[in-house]
């Protein structure tokens, strides 16, 4: 089955357009069906609080701060912060959910971390099943005393995976996973990705069938987001630099991950690894790529923990992609944090609005026993 998402970002004087992502079937309402939620067809702006524009980014851009999601994602036992906020439509409706290193346990009513009861995993997942705050089942094996990671590289400890974006075909999710390692800094910073690696899940009851590993293993590291369109699924990935990131382009026909790839060279396809990355354009690690017409976009945060999230637009899959808009400048919530990881979410939007979560963490370790508030992701609403 191939795998669509359909959202919409901010008209305006811009004239940002409807758009269609990759990973889910779920599409928004033309713009001029109204909304059946708000009978008036004024936008209900319950459970959103808008954001001053203080002029850092575009005029014609509202920005609302979802409440609703935030609520969600403030969670007191079980699954309890993380980072790299991926989600997934899958066919029977649910929504799947992966993480980054996150944590499992008890945090109490002051939003503070017991050691004694928290517990950290490499990766983590959660299956939202409604829109409630008791919508949300963990996939990792956790409880009172303990948390299992739930994927395990067979070299755990030193090794581990980070998730990447994943598909639906042929009733199986096709996942892909950075296979990270650990280098000799140490450290907050003292790791290194090795490859891409894919786990295959058996669906509805998402079980594990197997992990292909080193799909990809190279330069790039390839899986940060997917694009379905025509008879290929787009693979994109990064090429770390000096002060850079630069985007690198892989194709697997008709949303198969296991098939054989292809790789952009600047001029076409080809069968092996190209070197070839994107001039003139950084992307962070995770960030997303969408269509509309014959017209291209690519979102992304800035790189280097910056706090602007951007816009381009190309003609084609690979690009260039070009028009740079600031669609949000991202505030300081908590001192001694930064920002990273902003990513859509087109399976939440409704019609008229762009869905993007953004991660936040801390310079300090500890602080995150002092505030779990400080570990985890944020939820905006784009409304035009």
């Amino acid at each position: 089955m191939k795998k669509k998402k359909h959202i919409l970002l901010m008209a305006g004087l811009l004239g940002f357009l409807l758009f269609t992502a990759s990973c889910s079937d779920k599409s928004t309402k033309p713009a001029d069906e109204g909304d059946p939620s708000d009978p008036s067809g004024q936008f209900d702006e319950s459970g959103l609080t808008r954001q001053e524009n203080d002029g850092s980014w575009d005029s014609s851009v509202i920005v609302y701060r979802d409440d609703t999601y935030d609520h969600y994602f403030t969670r007191f036992e079980g699954f309890t912060g993380a980072d790299a906020a991926y989600s997934t439509l899958l066919p029977n409706g649910d929504i799947f959910w992966s993480f980054g290193d996150s944590w499992f346990g008890k945090v109490s009513a002051n939003r503070s971390r017991d050691a004694t009861t928290s517990f950290f995993v490499r990766n983590a997942a959660m299956v939202q099943h409604g829109e409630c705050f008791d919508c949300f089942s963990a996939l990792n094996d956790h409880g009172p005393q303990s948390a299992k990671t739930l994927l395990l590289h067979k070299q755990d400890p030193d090794h581990w995976y980070w998730p990447y974006d994943a598909t639906v075909h042929d009733n199986k999710l096709h996942f892909l996973i950075s296979h990270v390692t650990k280098t000799e800094e140490g450290g907050m910073w003292g790791f290194k990705t090795v490859g891409s690696d894919l786990a295959i899940f058996s669906l509805p009851e998402l079980s594990l069938d197997t992990i292909i590993a080193d799909k990809y293993k190279g330069e790039a590291t390839f899986g940060s987001c997917l694009l379905e369109d025509g008879d290929y699924t787009y693979i994109y990935g990064t090429v770390s630099g000096y002060l850079s990131k630069r985007v690198s382009i892989a194709r697997a026909p008709q949303g198969d991950l296991t098939a054989d790839w292809e790789f952009w060279n600047g001029t076409g396809w080809q069968s092996s690894p190209s070197d070839y990355t994107m001039p003139d354009l950084d992307a962070s690690d995770q960030f997303s790529v969408f269509k509309v017409g014959d017209t291209y976009y690519l979102f992304t945060q800035e790189i280097l923990f910056g706090t602007r999230l951007f816009l381009y637009e190309g003609d084609s899959p690979s690009g260039p992609f070009t028009n740079k808009r600031i669609l949000y400048n991202i505030p300081t919530q908590f001192p001694e944090t930064f920002t990273y990881n902003a990513l859509v979410h087109p399976e939440l939007s409704k019609q008229g609005e762009l869905v993007i979560s953004y991660c936040i963490n801390t310079n300090n370790f500890q602080d995150q026993f002092t505030n779990a508030d400080t570990y985890r992701p944020y939820f905006l609403r784009i409304r035009y």
